[in-house]
């Protein structure tokens, strides 16, 4: 039976942000907050505390299909009293004025951030854009999170970072920049959206099933797991898989029952195809089913160049020094 675990090694170094992308991605990261805390401390206001959040603060950012990548980052409004009523869009005017012309583009209006867009550069740096989530920070250290629709929520994102931490390992790292690279292919073939990176992150930490050594088994068992906690969930016979901090809300709640089960056929077939290439004696064959579920950045060989897999696998180029995203 085929081991791919070396193919899954060289899948995920091609998921690798570059040197670039990543020095990039700081730059304007940093651009941004030194822009806001500037803004902030000339018009007397508290400078806020600034938070890393999404996937580069746990280290499993992928690099997209669309190379549209991006990071994410809280800002910390610390300035209002505990108890005076502010409203939310009070909090992302501040942040939308304070960054607003620090690039060409006009800010899209999002209900959970402050987006700001860059075009690519001379240099072949790709489009990225970086997404500043807004909260107040009280002094008792709780923060609520800040939505044009829902209002001020409760949240705890450095409560998860530490969850996560505390619950992960090389392969769990792993396997949620494979679910994240396999969702970015599979959203490129229509129909219902996949899931977000953290939906995945939260259902791996719940529902992994690990295998020193062999991450093509572990994906294949804990897609198996997730599968079947989502589709107990559906029947109403389970659980809802819920954030491990406040507010520890139901994190598939809303949505539809059509993406619910779009989402449960599509895990099905990670079972289905990945126990085939589990199973398969020919390496090359099991590459390629491998190759179908990932999309082409999954290398595998040709039908007329099986020699090629039967090769001793040597280690790939490291794409980014740090193998971290940003």
């Amino acid at each position: 039976m085929a081991d791919c675990h070396p193919s899954f090694i060289d899948y995920l170094g091609a998921l690798n942000l570059t040197d670039t992308q990543e020095g990039k991605l700081r730059t304007s990261r940093d651009a941004l907050l030194t822009r806001i805390s500037s803004r902030f401390k000339d018009e007397g206001r508290g400078v806020p505390e600034y938070e890393s959040q999404g996937s580069y603060a746990i280290n499993t950012q992928n690099r997209p299909i669309s190379d549209d990548f991006d990071l994410d980052h809280g800002v910390y409004l610390v300035h209002w009293g505990d108890n005076e009523p502010v409203a939310v869009d009070e909090a992302f005017r501040l942040v939308s004025e304070a960054v607003q012309g620090q690039t060409t583009i006009p800010l899209p209006h999002k209900d959970t951030c402050v987006r700001v867009q860059y075009k690519a550069a001379a240099d072949g740096t790709p489009a990225h854009h970086i997404d500043l989530a807004i909260y107040r920070k009280r002094t008792d250290g709780s923060r609520l999170y800040a939505h044009r629709v829902s209002g001020w929520q409760p949240s705890d994102q450095k409560g998860f970072i530490s969850h996560y931490k505390a619950k992960s390992n090389d392969q769990i790292r792993a396997l949620v920049r494979l679910f994240k690279g396999w969702s970015d292919y599979q959203g490129t073939k229509g129909g219902e959206k996949m899931p977000s990176g953290f939906h995945f992150t939260v259902c791996i930490l719940d529902c992994s099933a690990l295998s020193p050594d062999r991450h093509d088994r572990a994906f294949v068992l804990t897609a198996e797991g997730i599968r079947d906690r989502l589709s107990a969930y559906r029947s109403g016979t389970g659980n809802p898989v819920r954030r491990p901090v406040i507010p520890k809300d139901n994190i598939f709640e809303n949505y539809s029952p059509g993406r619910l089960d779009h989402l449960i056929k599509k895990l099905n077939e990670i079972s289905i195809q990945g126990r085939r290439a589990l199973n398969e004696g020919d390496p090359g064959a099991a590459q390629r089913i491998w190759r179908d579920l990932f999309g082409d950045r999954f290398q595998a060989p040709e039908p007329s160049d099986l020699s090629e897999a039967k090769k001793p696998w040597s280690a790939p180029a490291v794409i980014g020094t740090s193998g971290k995203a940003a």
